[in-house]
């Protein structure tokens, strides 16, 4: 994948841009508040329809304008160009694809593949469960688009089981006077969870172990020698082996929480509240007990190992963003990092730092200054 264009207008303190990229590592430096962060996060509202940032598009549109415009010219892997164009306008996007009209974001998402790095990107370890699945099932869909009605079938299936344990338990604890037709729907929904739910949970699995064959001779590469071992692992509350058994064992697990789901008053078992774990020296939990330096390496090495699993499978090597990614390492693991990002297609790396900027250079296709909403090639002046 590449970024040959980019256009926008009254985006976050971007009145007006227009720039042609270069394959090869592009380098984006300039003060903190310059726009470098901007530039990326138009990159991303591409690639996935939302800001990495905030949840509310005005946010991003600039002060006093009445939409913000995000264009771009790509090109896939085999250089067959498409165009893409996003409009922001009073909390509605509006999205085109190849001059057609795209109304649903499922046709969209993905087309502009990247894998993105930013400062608050942490939270893939620390924050909630629910990213971190979002994430593996956003990679599953791009892999596997088939088990999109499978996604489907168990979200209907767990709304509609949650609604009946609603009714069946009208409060916590006390069943409903009159549960036959309520225990019949109850079984019925538990049936369709099964069914989807397993077929989810060996999918979220086998991924598991495919990114996890990338992720941790990637994690080596960044960590200091004779440094620390981290691996990913697929946690769910049902035993996932032996794998005939697993249907049984989510049926089990069910029966046996009854009386939670009673007081709960919804389904508290599945994949609906499995983790990705990621797993200091083979046993414990970095989330736990890893130094904040590990985790922002494990969160790096997650979007890099995401980038090489997409190159082996698909044969399609997204963008990667990394938003001030080098700032925390030595010298010569910035080196091994950017020894990395030299077998990529096209990188964006962002930098306050002018010493780290020098360090980059040698490698880079182009060096663009940022300031006050402005790109120049370094040293050409504003």
């Amino acid at each position: 994948m590449r970024l040959k264009r980019l256009k926008l207008r009254d985006f976050r303190n971007y009145e007006r841009l227009d720039l042609e990229f270069p394959a090869g590592i592009i380098v984006l430096a300039g003060a903190n508040g310059a726009g470098k962060s901007n530039l990326l996060e138009a990159i991303h509202y591409l690639s996935y329809l939302k800001s990495f940032r905030t949840n509310r598009d005005r946010e991003v549109v600039r002060y006093s304008c009445p939409l913000a415009l995000i264009e771009a010219r790509l090109a896939d892997d085999d250089e067959r160009p498409f165009d893409a164009r996003l409009v922001l306008k009073s909390g509605k996007r509006h999205v085109r694809l190849n001059g057609n009209d795209i109304t649903r974001f499922q046709d969209f998402i993905g087309r502009l593949h990247s894998q993105f790095f930013f400062p608050g990107d942490l939270t893939l370890l620390t924050g909630d469960p629910t990213l971190r699945r979002e994430v593996l099932d956003l990679e599953l869909l791009r892999l596997k688009p088939v088990l999109l009605p499978v996604y489907q079938k168990f979200r209907n299936a767990l709304k509609q089981r949650n609604s009946v344990l609603k009714l069946l338990y009208p409060q916590p604890g006390r069943r409903h006077n009159r549960p036959v037709d309520l225990l019949k729907a109850l079984e019925a929904y538990t049936e369709q969870l099964i069914g989807a739910g397993v077929a989810i949970m060996r999918e979220r699995r086998g991924i598991t172990k495919v990114l996890n064959e990338q992720f941790v001779p990637l994690y080596a590469r960044l960590a200091p020698p004779e440094g620390e071992s981290v691996s990913l692992r697929y946690l769910s509350a049902v035993p996932l082996e032996p794998d005939d058994q697993l249907a049984a064992n989510y049926r089990r697990l069910l029966s046996e929480s009854q009386e939670t789901e009673a007081s709960l008053r919804f389904t508290t078992v599945g994949p609906h509240r499995d983790d990705l774990g990621f797993i200091l020296d083979g046993e414990r939990d970095l989330k736990r007990y890893g130094s904040q330096g590990q985790q922002r390496s494990a969160a790096l090495t997650f979007r890099l190992a995401l980038a090489a699993l997409s190159r082996q499978r698909l044969s399609d090597d997204p963008l990667l963003l990394l938003d001030d990614a080098l700032s925390e390492m030595d010298d010569e693991r910035k080196q091994r990092l950017l020894a990395i990002c030299r077998q990529h297609r096209q990188v964006f790396i962002t930098s306050a730092s002018q010493r780290e900027v020098d360090l980059i250079s040698p490698l880079a296709t182009v060096v663009y200054t940022v300031e006050d909403g402005l790109l120049a090639p370094a040293g050409s002046g504003q």
